[in-house]
């Protein structure tokens, strides 16, 4: 269920050359590690944040995606 509402995804155009394809699939890569650490718990949530910000993740937008996931969840802060 965490695995879910910290989902993480990427975004493509069709403009996309392979390096900046292979780019994201290494940055998606490494913030996936990241949140498996996190939920075994391993890193703490501020350390995995930083990992995100790392892999150049929009961490505003992801956190309101994480709330919006909370809430469909039927979890509230």
């Amino acid at each position: 269920m965490l695995d879910g509402i910290l989902g993480l995804s990427i975004v493509t155009t069709e403009r996309m050359s392979e390096s900046e394809s292979s780019k994201l699939i290494e940055q998606l890569e490494c913030a996936e590690l990241a949140k498996q650490h996190f939920i075994e718990g391993a890193i703490s949530f501020e350390d995995y944040l930083d990992i995100l910000n790392l892999c150049e993740v929009d961490i505003d937008n992801y956190l309101i995606t994480v709330e919006d996931n909370l809430a469909v969840a039927g979890i509230t802060l």
